[in-house]
């Protein structure tokens, strides 16, 4: 259980109040590094857990929460040193922020626990956020950004349709396709349980 991915996703959750006292002091810089810094840890943890063979049911669970984290405090962010996006993107963001809440609501529902299906739809989707943030908040263009909250009006449909069609609650599912197999029972038992993902601690 305490392995070096999952270190790295629990300092993402620990970066969350960090990014929220730089946003309320305004510091605009501090706020981007440490920002920059988590968003790039967060491509790190699934590389090593990955490369290293430690893809464990608590690390993707941690790393759904780190996400969140994360999100929430660029939103915050958004808010309150960049003002003036927030109210032009306003729109957009609400979408976007709609579409994450359903799927999740329906998956706490069904299952009692986030989605956590990092599908390929939303890694893309994560890669993209990143340099469309930084884009709409230093170089004040929001084209990029718009396009990628979009996007994930589709990545929150996908998530969707992977909660109501999945028989049991699984991690790590890439897309509706792979939940699909496992309705029809025709995903071997081990993969659609997860087992052959991860090693278990």
């Amino acid at each position: 259980m305490l392995n070096l991915p999952n270190v790295i996703s629990a300092l993402r959750v620990a970066l969350m109040p960090v990014l929220v006292l730089l946003a309320l002091e305004q510091k605009v810089i501090p706020f981007l590094g440490v920002l920059a810094f988590s968003l790039f840890s967060d491509c790190l943890d699934g590389y090593l857990a990955r490369r290293l063979g430690q893809v464990t049911e608590l690390g993707t669970r941690l790393d759904s929460w780190a996400d969140l984290s994360t999100y929430t405090a660029m939103l915050m962010g958004l808010k309150v040193l960049w003002p003036e996006v927030f109210v032009r993107e306003a729109g957009y963001l609400v979408a976007a922020f709609s579409a994450w809440l359903v799927p999740l609501l329906v998956c706490l529902a069904r299952f009692r626990c986030l989605p956590s299906y990092h599908t390929w739809s939303a890694k893309l989707v994560a890669i993209l956020l990143a340099p469309a943030y930084f884009v709409a908040v230093i170089w004040d263009s929001s084209l990029f950004l718009r396009g990628v909250l979009l996007f994930y009006l589709w990545v929150a449909f996908e998530q969707l349709v992977i909660t109501c069609i999945l028989p049991h609650w699984q991690s790590n599912v890439a897309g509706f396709w792979r939940a699909a197999a496992v309705a029809r029972g025709s995903q071997p038992l081990e993969l659609a349980t997860g087992r052959s993902e991860r090693n278990t601690p």
